[in-house]
């Protein structure tokens, strides 16, 4: 089974979200900019990638909303997705250089709309909608000090 971990970005600005919306088989759906962190990469830096990749959007990354995780056992994958609450900067919003496969828009959702789209993954609406969360501390290995096992 592969392990992958990608960051998102709960982007809200003037009260709405920005989500990337996506098109399959199963029709139109909605998830928040993110994706896969790349070696050597801290979850906020690639929270600020991916979003300038997907959406245009410049960010400042917050504090973590959440963590979830969820295994594809057809393709054998296990996800953990780490979502962090952003505020928009800059950039030019909409299609970024790199959307993502299936990725057809980018829209701003208010939050009591959330329930008449099909968001992805669900559980996420109530996170979104509350913007509560706990403190993500980012990279600690430079901070780290090598511990004396002798004197613990």
């Amino acid at each position: 089974m592969k392990l992958r971990n990608s960051a998102k970005g709960v982007v809200v600005h003037e009260g709405r979200v920005l989500l990337t919306r996506c098109v399959d088989h199963t029709g139109d759906w909605y998830c928040c900019p993110g994706g896969g962190q790349e070696p050597g990469e801290t979850l906020a830096q690639a929270v600020r990638r991916e979003c300038m990749e997907e959406t245009g959007a410049l960010v400042n990354v917050g504090d973590m909303l959440c963590v979830l995780e969820f295994h594809d056992h057809h393709n054998g994958n296990h996800a953990i997705e780490f979502y962090f609450a952003c505020t928009l900067e800059g950039g030019e919003i909409g299609m970024g250089a790199t959307p993502d496969t299936g990725q057809v828009a980018v829209e701003w959702i208010a939050p009591h709309h959330l329930k008449s789209i099909d968001l992805r993954p669900a559980d996420l609406a109530p996170v979104i909608r509350e913007l509560k969360g706990f403190k993500y501390l980012g990279d600690v290995s430079s901070r780290l000090q090598r511990v004396d096992p002798a004197r613990d």
